[in-house]
């Protein structure tokens, strides 16, 4: 959570969370699994591919949830929860035959 600058002083990272996570600087836990995550895949896209890796931490997740919460949909970012969850909802509808039929919010905002 902290980092040295180029004088030794120790600085606090505070706006580290909004770009990476707010688990440290240099630590070598992180950097190891990191390493051997790269080693294994070090990217996949949720929309056509998946990894053993994303379906054990899946089931992970489901495990934790309330009954009835049953799947669990990878995003990169707030923004891609947001745009996927409202994507998906259309398509949910249009497949029920209601082509135009729209949250209030989506309806404001994306007509």
């Amino acid at each position: 959570m902290h980092f040295t600058d180029d004088k030794g002083r120790t600085i606090l990272d505070g706006m580290s969370d909004l770009w990476c996570c707010g688990a440290g600087h240099n630590r070598r836990e992180v950097t190891a699994a990191v390493q051997a995550q790269m080693q294994t895949l070090s990217y996949a896209p949720a929309f056509q591919f998946g990894h053993p890796g994303a379906f054990e931490l899946a089931k992970k997740v489901k495990s934790l949830k309330p009954a009835g919460l049953d799947y669990v949909f990878f995003t990169n970012s707030g923004f891609d929860a947001v745009d996927t969850s409202l994507t998906m909802t259309r398509a949910y509808w249009r497949q029920k035959g209601m082509r135009t039929k729209k949250t209030h919010w989506a309806s404001q905002r994306l007509s």
